[in-house]
């Protein structure tokens, strides 16, 4: 199969259709992030102004607070790095404004353990850990949990990073194309 020609029309193509994607994919992350960070600060509130304000529950609902700000973090984070296309116009222009902005979602992607996935640790943290508070708690009533946010949490991490990669290998045609 012959490559295409980097025609100042296919790049403006492709640009539109990441900025697409990339609109889509953060409107998602927003509402998820709208539905959690709400559920949880609800859930928070809820445990610390509903009972008895034992070791467990304020620990707890502690936990969910710190997950709704986790929420918020992430979502900001989120907007900041990978949020607001560019705008292009000129067929150097579009090629350095395209690249760049496939090489900003790359390392957006590539970073997200820092900013999305650990703005939500303290919460789960502490929400694991009022089990070690309850009277005749048991541990595995934390670990089972905690082991299977974990393994989610590693599967986000890897996903991000599988994605990242599959960016570096369009930039690295890109310059192929664009050079060679």
């Amino acid at each position: 199969m012959t490559p295409q020609t980097l025609t100042p029309e296919l790049l403006e193509t492709r640009s539109r259709q990441l900025d697409d994607r990339i609109g889509k994919r953060n409107r998602w992350e927003y509402l998820a992030g709208l539905i959690g960070g709400v559920a949880t600060l609800v859930l928070g509130l809820f445990v610390l102004l509903s009972g008895p304000l034992d070791p467990p529950a304020i620990t707890t609902g502690a936990g969910f607070l710190l997950l709704a700000a986790g929420s918020v973090v992430a979502m900001l984070q989120l907007h900041r790095r990978t949020g607001g296309g560019t705008s292009i116009t000129g067929a150097t222009a579009i090629l350095a404004s395209y690249r760049a902005e496939l090489v900003r979602q790359r390392d957006a992607l590539r970073s997200v353990l820092l900013w999305y996935v650990l703005p939500f640790i303290p919460g789960f943290l502490l929400i694991y850990s009022a089990a070690l508070f309850t009277p005749g708690g048991s541990a595995w009533g934390a670990l089972i949990p905690a082991g299977i946010t974990l393994a989610f949490l590693a599967w986000v991490y890897h996903a991000n990073r599988k994605a990242a990669d599959c960016i570096d290998t369009e930039i690295d045609e890109l310059d192929r194309r664009a050079h060679g």
